[in-house]
């Protein structure tokens, strides 16, 4: 038996994780002295950066390990009765049963734009192109990323599926899937088979999809059936929006347990992009990262990097335009009022959702000192306190504090 899990990278950790995830495009401050057109040109570099955040080393780790499971159940005597199966699928119209139990599936769930597919894709490019085994012969890609359909067409997911591994191994199978004489059993047995032979994890991407059109739940059962009958791994990319839909049923949630995400919290995090991306700048006058543009850059993109990727990148295009020539918050709110507005009302739900959040637990705790204030009650009333006050000129806390225990806060 062949551990085909042996072909693949050594699996990387801690720093040399970042740094091999990290990708930082040349950048040279001369190239403020060069004309408009260039520069504008050399702007472009700014949406290559990428800067590895904790669901980029979490994603990687989760990747290696399905596919190294994938791997490690090719070649076995399950894998062969499982390509029998397969291929009796393909001949016939008879249903059948997975033989190979024990593959991985799980979801990458998060805001559009916090970088899933972004990370996905890196953590791929680090796993490598298609590893060869010689004994025997075979190919096969550690990891094949297709996109779901728009309208939930199981059909169109399966030769999807058959024409990216055409594209990778210079293979016929799509050709072959599109005979008109072959039924979706038949192409869904041919997948399996493929997906055994030459795939470690499939994933699949914008798989919110599948929620937003009638024919998901179809989609969803061909997924299924693809997990339990080709045991490869099946890693699924969405939006928050799958979340109510996978918890509608146990078999469900249980194969779609994984990685949940939200865009970044303002720290060190999201100060650390700010500061490379910032730091790239294209205009002839160069500006200083403040704190003040910090805490800007954090309410006017709610932590999420793609629009702070854009913020940055459109506020120096509009001013390398309009002459003015500097990066800085006059700039920042020109992009944000022209290139951003149709963000304006999803960017300030999100930073009225953090500001509730936020304010809550300080309003418990503001009740239960109320509750606990001791106030001796004198014969004197507050009005009448507040009368001798203003008429004598007095000093309102020391007044109060004859009569009344007062005990002064810091807001």
């Amino acid at each position: 038996m062949n551990n085909y899990s042996e072909l693949l990278p050594k699996m990387l950790f801690g720093e040399d994780l970042k740094n091999t995830l990290q990708i930082l495009p040349d950048y040279d401050e001369s190239v403020r002295n060069l004309d408009a057109g260039t520069r504008l040109m050399e702007l472009m570099n700014i949406y290559k950066v990428f800067v590895p955040q904790n669901l980029s080393l979490e994603i990687y780790t989760k990747l290696y390990m399905m596919t190294v499971m994938s791997l490690q159940q090719k070649g076995t005597v399950d894998a062969t009765r499982q390509l029998n199966a397969n291929h009796r699928a393909m001949t016939s119209n008879k249903e059948y049963r997975g033989i190979i139990t024990g593959a991985s599936s799980c979801t990458v769930i998060g805001p559009s734009g916090c970088g899933k597919t972004t990370s996905v894709q890196r953590a791929v490019e680090i796993l490598g192109g298609t590893i060869t085994n010689t004994q025997p012969y075979r190919k096969i890609i550690p990891a094949l990323i297709v996109s779901t359909p728009f309208d939930a067409n199981y059909r169109g997911l399966l030769l999807q599926v058959l024409l990216s591994v055409d594209n990778e191994l210079d293979t016929d199978y799509y050709k072959a899937a599109c005979k008109s004489n072959v039924n979706a059993q038949q192409i869904l047995g041919m997948v399996c088979q493929v997906a055994h032979l030459h795939i470690g994890t499939l994933i699949l991407d914008e798989i919110q999809f599948l929620v937003q059109h009638r024919a998901g739940t179809t989609l969803y059962k061909m997924i299924l059936q693809l997990i339990n009958n080709s045991g490869i791994s099946v890693m699924m990319i969405g939006t928050e929006e799958c979340l109510d839909y996978f918890d509608q049923a146990p078999q469900m949630a249980r194969r779609t347990t994984g990685l949940q995400y939200r865009n970044l919290d303002y720290g060190d995090k999201f100060k650390e992009l700010c500061q490379e991306l910032f730091h790239r700048q294209y205009t002839k006058n160069i500006s200083e990262l403040t704190e003040r543009i910090y805490v800007w850059l954090y309410e006017h993109s709610a932590g999420n990097i793609a629009n702070l990727t854009a913020l940055i990148h459109d506020a120096q295009e509009l001013s390398i335009m309009d002459g003015s020539e500097c990066l800085n918050i006059t700039s920042l709110i020109k992009a944000y009022d022209k290139r951003m507005q149709m963000l304006h009302g999803y960017i300030e739900q999100k930073n009225s959702n953090r500001k509730k959040t936020s304010y809550k637990t300080t309003s418990s705790i503001t009740v239960l000192e109320q509750i606990e204030t001791k106030v001796t009650v004198t014969d004197v009333t507050i009005a009448e306190i507040a009368g001798i006050i203003k008429n004598k000129d007095l000093n309102a806390i020391e007044t109060y504090r004859k009569h009344f225990n007062v005990e002064e806060v810091v807001v």
